[in-house]
């Protein structure tokens, strides 16, 4: 979640936007927790030289991403990378760090008596990143199934 106000609004807002788009100069970020970076390549299906467009998606949680893996990419859409964007509590050091994802793991714990799967984001570095509901360490979440690994 952003949070924008009217004098964030770019003043050059019309020349990049279309559609009813609003092109904002800055957006606070609501939450301190893990954001992902998503670059995608669109190919413009109706030009005959296969022009693509490069898109970069901040996103609030992996779910949109998830699913765009799931779905499959059609041929005019392709995934590129996708980064994690770790604040300093949850990284350990003393700020923001991005790190390129290599692989996300599926990992359970325990919520209200219930096993609940978590996701695992693990770096090209092998740093490893737990979503836990509860605070769970990695160690502590056994994530032994692989759900998606990315081509690099």
């Amino acid at each position: 979640m952003f949070i924008t106000r009217e004098a964030y609004k770019s003043p050059a807002s019309n020349l990049f936007s279309s559609n009813g788009d609003i092109v904002w100069s800055m957006a606070e970020l609501a939450l301190q927790q893990i954001w992902f970076l998503a670059h995608l390549e669109e190919v413009d299906a109706e030009n005959a030289d296969g022009y693509a467009n490069n898109r970069t998606i901040l996103l609030f949680d992996f779910v949109t991403i998830e699913r765009f893996l799931q779905s499959g990419q059609d041929g005019r859409v392709r995934l590129k990378s996708v980064h994690i964007l770790t604040p300093d509590h949850i990284n350990g050091s003393d700020g923001w760090q991005m790190d390129q994802l290599r692989a996300v793991w599926q990992g359970r714990e325990i919520v209200d008596g219930h096993p609940v799967p978590t996701d695992i984001f693990e770096t090209v570095s092998g740093k490893k990143y737990p979503a836990s509901y509860c605070g769970l360490s990695v160690e502590e979440l056994a994530g032994d199934t692989l759900k998606f690994r990315f081509s690099h």
